[in-house]
This record gives C-alpha cells, sequence and structure tokens, in this order.
C-alpha cells in the first residue's frame, strides 16, 4: 500500500523528520490521555476550606475557585469596623485562592512528569519542533 508521503521526492523536507521521534510523540500522547482525564477529574472535583488566623471565619472554594462557603464562627464580626472586616474577609478569601491554586497546580503534576516533550524549554521559549522531530537537540 502506497500513501501519499510515499509519492514525495526523496530529501523533502516533509520526508526529513525523524519517525522514531513521531511515533514516540503519538505513544507520550495516548499514554498521557489518561493522565490529563484524571487530572481534568481531581481539579473539577476540588474543594478547600481555609480557616482565618483568628479562627473566626472559613471560606470554602469549589470547583473553579468558586466561592462555595463564607462562615462566621462568632459573632465577633459585628462588633469590627468595616475595614477590619474587610480585611477579615480579604485575607481569608487570598488564603483559600493560595491553597486552590497549589492544589490545582498538585493535581496537574503528573501532566507534566515523564513526557517526551522538554518543558522547562517550551516555556522558555526553547523548543524548535521541527529541530526536535528531525531527532536533534529541542534548543
Amino acid at each position: 500500500m502506497t500513501t501519499a508521503a510515499d509519492d514525495v521526492p526523496q530529501g523533502h523536507p516533509r520526508l526529513a523528520f525523524d519517525r522514531t521521534k513521531i511515533a514516540e510523540l503519538v505513544a507520550d500522547s495516548e499514554r498521557r490521555m489518561a493522565v490529563i482525564a484524571d487530572a481534568q477529574r481531581r481539579v473539577a472535583e476540588l474543594a478547600v476550606s481555609v480557616r482565618s488566623r483568628d479562627r473566626s471565619l472559613t471560606v470554602g472554594l469549589g470547583a473553579g475557585g468558586t466561592l462555595t462557603e463564607l462562615t462566621f464562627h462568632t459573632t465577633a464580626y459585628r462588633d469590627m469596623a468595616p475595614a477590619e472586616l474587610s480585611r477579615l474577609l480579604l485575607d481569608t478569601v487570598t488564603a483559600a485562592r493560595a491553597e486552590y491554586a497549589e492544589q490545582v497546580a498538585e493535581a496537574m503534576a503528573p501532566v507534566r512528569e515523564g513526557s517526551v516533550l522538554p518543558y522547562e524549554d517550551i516555556m522558555a521559549g526553547k523548543f524548535d519542533i521541527s529541530e526536535f522531530l528531525r531527532g536533534g537537540p529541542s534548543s
């Protein structure tokens, strides 16, 4: 069976790619689909709950970082100045968002681990896919 690629003259740039590299990328993408699906499921189910430093407030975040809970554990908020109450809310929400972001990063870490592609080079703008597919250095 011949393909359109078989009709291209030898030395044509489309045939200059290292077929082993292409096969590695295909196999890697197939393996990673399950890893990505698991990471997406974990992130979709993610929920965090953070209590304020003075223990008077709990802030909860759900899927996508959506605010799901604001619980005052005392009535101390009734005696707070508006700026003090605002600071308590903002500080606790900020802490909850930081915790949420940390857990998202943890859930997504397996997506990067063991990849055929050099993610650090990609993120630094040093990755050349054409060079990589020809079997040369990636940066």
